[in-house]
Parts: C-alpha cells; sequence; structure tokens
C-alpha cells in the first residue's frame, strides 16, 4: 500500500513538473514555449499547476477528498487532451459529429467565440507548434501531436492509471 502510494505521489509530481517546465521554458524545437506571451504562460502554469498539485496533497496527507479529486482529474485531464489532440490528429469530425466536437473543443480550450472551433484550433496549432519535433506523420488535417505533447499523453495516462491502483491498494 505504501509503494503504492508513493508511486501514485511520484507520477502525480513528475507530471506536475513536467507541465511547469515545459510551459514556462523554451525548449525549441521541443516545445513552443516561445510562441507564446508570458502572460499567457503564467496564466497556463498558474491554473493547471493548482489542480495539478491537489492530488499529491491528498495522497501525501491522507486527504480523502483530494485523493477522491485526483482520481477523477488525471482521467479528465486525458481525456481532455485526446479532445484537442487525437481526435483532430484521427479524424475530421463532420455534420452533428462536427457540432459535438466543436462543443467539446470549445469546453477542453475555454474557447467560446463564435465560428468553428476546430478551425480556429488549428490556426492556434499552427501558430504555437509549427516547427517543433514530431514522430507522428502529417495526416493532412492540421494537427499532429508534437513529442512534448506525446510525453505529457503517455505521463497523464500513467499517472491516472498509478493513481487510481494506489486507491484500490486500499489508501
Amino acid at each position: 500500500m505504501i509503494n503504492a502510494v508513493r508511486a501514485a505521489i511520484f507520477c502525480q509530481i513528475a507530471l506536475l513538473l513536467y507541465h511547469q517546465v515545459t510551459t514556462l521554458f523554451d525548449f525549441y524545437p521541443f516545445n513552443g514555449a516561445r510562441h507564446f506571451e508570458r502572460k499567457q504562460r503564467l496564466a497556463e502554469c498558474s491554473v493547471n499547476g493548482l489542480l495539478m498539485i491537489l492530488a499529491p496533497i491528498g495522497f501525501g496527507f491522507q486527504i480523502r477528498a483530494l485523493m477522491i479529486f485526483g482520481l477523477v482529474y488525471y482521467f479528465l485531464l486525458f481525456a481532455i487532451e485526446l479532445v484537442i489532440w487525437w481526435v483532430p490528429y484521427l479524424i475530421t469530425p463532420t455534420g452533428r459529429g462536427r457540432s459535438i466536437y466543436n462543443w467539446l473543443l470549445a469546453c477542453a480550450t475555454s474557447n467560446f467565440g463564435k465560428g468553428d472551433t476546430l478551425t480556429h484550433w488549428r490556426k492556434i496549432h499552427e501558430r504555437l507548434y509549427r516547427g517543433t519535433l514530431t514522430v507522428l506523420p502529417d495526416r493532412g488535417r492540421g494537427i499532429v501531436p508534437n513529442v512534448e505533447h506525446l510525453v505529457l499523453h503517455v505521463w497523464t495516462l500513467i499517472t491516472a492509471i498509478v493513481t487510481t491502483a494506489a486507491w484500490r491498494a486500499g489508501v
């Protein structure tokens, strides 16, 4: 049980640190931080840092509410990452599916402006992530998850699984 909790806390803190470092610092061509304004980077670090620190505090101090938050949060975060990066990489939603996808993408990115949310996200992606390292082929849809985000997504999923395992181990 103690090893499961330690593993969960390690994964949670590693994810937090990875996110904060890759958001704040320019490692081009690994990330696109240079294309964000300082104010944008600080806002993203503040909001996500606050959300990401809650689970390790919960598991570290056995605060049940924060532990439950972590159980939900990491899977929700992974779902958001899928909506933002993987749906537009793998498919181009059309018809009613496009409307539903645009709503999900708007919620995931907090972009509730007028117009097609996916088209807007493609423009943002081009501006922020063009030229960053990718290992996946360009499928002609305008969104290709770069290496920075591949690592983030895999680590988010690992963290979700390890957090769940720690919870199930009887924390």
